[in-house]
């Protein structure tokens, strides 16, 4: 879960830095394109508003030459005066060539009618130069009037035309070009608006993540404290059950064991001097050390099944589990039933140990503490598993203060996790206990 969200956690965050990194160069790239675009349009109607009064200019200079050469009544001055007006006349040829190649097709028509004005004024000019002196002062006043300022009208007009479909072109594309603002706008907004979206969203994730880790990491480390100070306890109450085992064992053979040797020893003593006695006397000594020593082997036999049970080894586990039960019911009162199905000889000792071990610390804690008039306890071992369940009708207990504090159930519940199952205490006050545990096969025979 944690390298998932670690995983997720990255993912998002390369989103988000990829997503700025696209914003910010997508930015610069469409602010670049439209400041290169409008300087493209700003250059384009320059030149053309340029061209467009060159052009007049050209008309009007022209104007003025053939004003001065009609006014001049010098023939000398004839080829000066026609010279200038051949190089404006180049000069305005020139400017409609640049005019019509910089413009669009859209222009051709007003271009053309230009062109066919402009060709017309000069060939209305040639006849001019084969004017006498005469013809000068007698035509230039109406020839001024009727042919040359008409068609220089006429191309300022079209100049003029040419201007205003110039600047509403340049609105056009201006027009074009703040709509390209207003998209790289609305991209940006959105942009921004999803990225902020984002990473509020990754951060609130990464908070989150982090007080949830930060709250497992509290969680685990009291779960380590407790565990410690259970282990301590456990340790104490595991050296304290040490030595009262050993209390116990040590006043059993004292007590028993020992002063039955003890009083076995005063009877061979006597034994010895009464060799001379009657027989009856001799017999009933004899007899007496018997029971002695009968005595004195059955509590060696009674210590030595409570530290290892002989029966699981040399009979197997469903005869020791019935002695357990008929000792438990001969000490207590309590009619405890046994029933055993399926067969146990090919159990591992571990697991035979396990459940005789289980069933003996029930039945203990049940005759210390449960007061209950019926115990039952039920093996069965099924194709995988072996199942075991040890039943009370007694008074019940705490099981969560127990199970914390009770050295006999923690030792159930390490010895069956230990191979490989799992152990479970049903009780409550008034309800009984019901103990249950299942241990694989296959764990305890691998082992």
């Amino acid at each position: 879960m944690r390298s998932r969200s670690s995983v997720i956690l990255a993912i998002s965050f390369g989103i988000l830095v990829t997503l700025i990194a696209i914003l910010g160069i997508g930015a610069v790239r469409k602010a670049k394109s439209i400041y290169e675009e409008m300087q493209r349009t700003q250059e384009s109607y320059m030149r053309t508003e340029a061209f467009r009064r060159d052009i007049a200019s050209d008309m009007y200079l022209a104007d003025i030459l053939v004003r001065d050469y009609l006014l001049d009544p010098s023939p000398q001055n004839v080829k000066q005066h026609r010279e200038q007006l051949l190089k404006i006349r180049e000069s305005l040829q020139n400017r409609m060539d640049s005019l019509a190649s910089h413009m669009g097709s859209e222009y051709t028509p007003r271009l053309q009618q230009i062109q066919d004005e402009v060709q017309a004024y000069w060939e209305s000019l040639d006849p001019t130069f084969d004017w006498t002196p005469q013809d000068k002062a007698e035509k230039s006043w109406g020839f001024l009037r009727h042919k040359v300022l008409p068609r220089r009208e006429t191309v300022v007009s079209l100049a003029r035309e040419i201007a205003r479909a110039n600047q509403k072109s340049l609105e056009a594309e201006q027009a074009r070009i703040k709509q390209g603002q207003q998209t790289l706008r609305s991209f940006l907004i959105r942009m921004m608006t999803f990225s902020l979206v984002l990473g509020a969203l990754v951060a609130t994730v990464t908070v989150y993540r982090v007080a949830v880790l930060e709250g497992q990491h509290e969680s685990q480390r009291a779960k380590i404290e407790e565990a410690e100070a259970d282990q301590r306890r456990l340790a104490r109450k595991l050296v304290q059950a040490q030595e009262t085992e050993r209390k116990s064992l040590s006043r059993e053979l004292h007590d028993e064991v020992g002063q039955t040797l003890t009083a076995l020893g005063m009877e061979l003593a006597n034994i010895e001097a009464m060799r001379t006695a009657e027989e009856s006397s001799f017999r009933d000594r004899i007899d007496e050390a018997k029971r002695l020593n009968a005595e004195a082997m059955r509590s060696v036999r009674g210590l030595a099944m409570g530290l290892r049970p002989s029966m699981l080894d040399d009979l197997g586990l469903e005869p020791a589990l019935e002695w357990q039960g008929r000792e438990f019911s001969r000490h207590t009162g309590v009619p405890a039933t046994v029933r055993v199905k399926g067969g146990f000889d090919d159990l591992d000792d571990q697991v035979r140990t396990c459940i005789y071990r289980v069933v003996q610390e029930a039945l203990t804690n049940c005759a210390r503490h449960a007061h209950a008039s019926h115990v039952e306890i039920s093996v069965t071992k099924e194709s995988e598993k072996v199942l075991v369940e040890i039943k009370d009708n007694g008074k019940g207990f705490d099981v969560r203060m127990k199970t914390r504090t009770g050295l006999g159930l923690i030792g159930m519940k390490e010895r069956v996790e230990s191979l490989g199952g799992e152990l479970s205490i049903l009780s409550s006050t008034g309800t009984g206990t019901a103990v249950s545990l299942h241990i694989p096969v296959s764990t305890g025979v691998a082992a």
